[in-house]
């Protein structure tokens, strides 16, 4: 064996018992005592405190700042969750601001919004402070996560800290053309951009647990207890409820960290397994089969437009194979590390260099990946390069460690000017979208409105009103609000009928007035296309600048309305031109001979509508149809179903006055999804406090 082969294999011997074979008699030492020395411990220790306090100086304004001056980003709908849980728990099963209404899980995975709500409490600040002091928080401690993780696994403490130190410094994505311009300058940092100025801050949520995660589940591989079983399970789910490309990736990456295992035994995949699906059966509640069902179904037109020459399925499974071969050809690299890296590396990247060079993909919104990329290949960096290191004298390779210091330095200085610029505060009270917001709340107070463009992130900080959209399409459950909105917005085809179609549809999901961005808006987006259509048929009751306010015409403003059951809508418009099938709907809300309905809720879920009905009549409501809505008056159930605009109908029981107590309950899905999750919970507890060896049976 050549001098430089044998240097590698020494230089790359593994130091931790959780991936390293097993020490066969005659093999030299390893220094898997060494490596959890206290010694080791406290160099440990002092390099995480090092790559925290760099992250934290370079994101340091953020800790500090309640509004970002990036109004454009949607990281106002994930304070509004938190200012939502906030000032409603514990009724917040059904969420009322958003898309004419969804569940609360429908909105986004919970648990930012859930920390958001919690550091509120505690720290007595606005949920926007909290926000930026948890997104600055977790920014800074994942590189000192990935150093551990990378620690763990491979053993070796120079090339895990590299690793995260080239990452907290340097974005390798910048390298592609579309990521450069979109970010800036070579030396600046793509994932806080990508937090800062897109709110992309779950995503980065993710990125810090995810090492954590893995770190815990390398742990339970090493040896199998009920304990270790248990926690890692809770580390897997807190990623999973961080982010969907969170719950993604640890899935993707908890298979890998078995693949680079020395020793690879059917029992510990089917551990990992087992791992995976108690997180999911432990958050199913909160991420029912359904939610994910329509997730699926509503990314493909918010995706992108994908390539026709390779169908997705074909694609995924050329990709796979790809990673197969990656795999078998680097199953013989002694760092488990390294190949762990390699395969980080070819996945992720692979997956956003298809969409970027060629416009491929498999998985929703690929181009998103790149922040995992430039993980993968900070680690494949570092531990490729540790072993050339290795064949160096120890005082070549301190000198050459302080020559870096000086380029790294500046570096670092460059990275937190770079965050200096891109990290502005804005006095939210003079922002323009909050002085639209306070306004409608004054003047238009609970009534639905359609709040275009930017202004929708942040509308609910400061009013209560309903709004009909609010972005978050993944998760809407009403395909014909969607349908409705794009039909406002875009006027596709509609030529001379546009502004007329579009009122139509405002009527429809009982929106009393529209935001308007015109074309000298300083509105990002300028969502709606021909923004005059409404002059001459609309009243226009506030315009500053070019934003304006138009009203609707509505002959109640109540979302609950009695009307003849031969209106509701029996057939499901084919698209936004076609409104046919809801004229008679329309028509029977603004006829005067029909009594009026009062709902009055008591808290988010649950309301009591007061009206006077006469047989065949019914009871429409502009509210999303869910099978967890119950009715009932008098004491008895009322039949509660959906017509085809997605919206609910009640039948009542009962002739003259009337009261209907509206509960949102649940239902079916959700009562097994509570039973499931509660009995997953208690086991893991058990487990917890169970201190016997655990060994899933294979």
């Amino acid at each position: 064996m050549s001098s430089w082969k044998a240097r590698w294999l020494d230089s790359s011997r593994l130091r931790s018992r959780s991936l390293a074979p097993r020490k066969q008699p005659g093999d030299q030492a390893t220094g898997g005592a060494q490596a959890d020395s206290p010694a080791r411990t406290s160099e440990s220790v002092l390099l995480c405190l090092a790559l925290f306090a760099l992250s934290a100086l370079i994101c340091w304004p953020l800790f500090q700042i309640e509004y970002l001056d990036d109004l454009l980003s949607n990281e106002g709908t994930f304070i509004t969750f938190g200012r939502f849980l906030l000032d409603h728990w514990p009724h917040c099963s059904w969420f009322p601001w958003f898309n004419a209404g969804m569940p609360f899980e429908n909105t986004y995975l919970p648990l930012v919004p859930a920390l958001t709500a919690i550091l509120a409490f505690l720290g007595r600040c606005s949920p926007a402070q909290a926000f930026h002091f948890l997104a600055a928080l977790t920014y800074s401690l994942a590189p000192a996560f990935w150093f551990l993780f990378a620690r763990k696994v491979s053993g070796r403490l120079a090339p895990s800290f590299w690793a995260a130190l080239l990452w907290s410094l340097f974005s390798p994505s910048l390298f592609i053309p579309a990521i450069r311009e979109d970010t800036g300058p070579w030396l600046s940092i793509r994932r806080l951009n990508n937090m800062v100025y897109w709110g992309e801050t779950p995503h980065n949520v993710a990125l810090c647990l995810l090492p954590l995660a893995l770190l815990l589940l390398a742990r339970y591989l090493e040896r199998q207890t009920a304990r270790r079983f248990a926690v890692s399970v809770l580390a897997v789910a807190a990623v999973m409820l961080s982010n969907a490309f969170g719950a993604v990736v640890i899935g993707i990456c908890s298979l890998m960290l078995f693949a680079v295992r020395q020793e690879r035994r059917w029992r510990e995949l089917v551990s990992t397994c087992a791992i995976l699906a108690a997180a999911y059966l432990l958050i199913c509640r909160l991420v029912p089969p359904s939610l994910v069902r329509l997730i699926r179904t509503n990314t493909q037109p918010v995706a992108g437009d994908h390539s026709v020459i390779l169908s997705p399925s074909l694609l995924a499974a050329l990709f796979i194979l790809m990673l197969a071969l990656v795999w078998f050809a680097t199953r013989r690299l002694p760092n488990p590390m390294l190949r762990f890296a390699v395969l980080f590396s070819a996945c992720f990247g692979g997956i956003t260099v298809l969409w970027y060079s060629a416009n491929l993909g498999f998985l929703p919104q690929p181009q998103r990946y790149h922040l995992e990329m430039e993980i993968g290949l900070c680690l494949l960096a570092a531990f490729a390069l540790a072993p050339l290191l290795g064949r160096m004298p120890r005082k070549n390779v301190v000198v050459a460690a302080a020559l870096c210091a000086i380029p790294l330095g500046w570096i670092a200085v460059q990275d937190c000017l770079f965050a200096r610029r891109l990290i502005h505060p804005i006095d939210a009270t003079q922002a323009m979208p909050f002085r639209e917001a306070r306004w409608l709340a004054r003047h238009l107070p609970g009534q639905r409105i359609m709040v275009s463009g930017e202004a929708g992130f942040w509308f609910n900080l400061v009013a209560d009103n309903p709004q009909l959209s609010a972005g978050h399409e993944p998760s809407a459950p009403n395909w014909m609000q969607r349908v409705a909105v794009y039909a406002i917005y875009s006027g596709e085809n509609a030529g001379d009928q546009d502004g007329p179609i579009s009122i139509f549809w405002l009527k429809v999901f009982g929106c009393g007035a529209i935001t308007v961005p015109g074309p000298g808006s300083k509105d990002h987006y300028h969502p709606i296309r021909h923004p005059r259509k409404f002059d001459g048929l609309l009243p226009l009751i506030w315009r500053e600048g070019d934003d304006s306010i138009y009203q609707v015409p509505l002959r109640s403003a109540s979302l609950a309305h009695v009307i003849p059951a031969a209106a509701a809508v029996t057939r499901r418009p084919l698209h936004g031109l076609d409104i046919e099938p809801a004229r008679r709907y329309v028509a029977a809300l603004e006829d005067p001979q029909f009594p009026a309905a009062d709902l009055a809720w008591e808290n988010p879920g649950r309301g009591r509508i007061s009206t006077r009905i006469d047989p065949g009549q019914v009871v429409s409501v502009q509210i999303t149809y869910d099978p967890g809505w119950r009715a009932r008056t008098r004491g008895q159930n009322l039949r509660v179903y959906p017509d085809q605009l997605g919206m609910i109908v009640i039948e009542p029981h009962c002739s003259g006055e009337c009261a209907i107590d509206l509960e949102f309950a649940g239902g079916l899905e959700r009562t097994i999804c509570v039973v499931v999750s509660s009995m997953t919970a208690i086991l893991l507890l058990g487990m917890l406090l169970w201190p016997a060896r655990f060994r899933p049976a294979t």
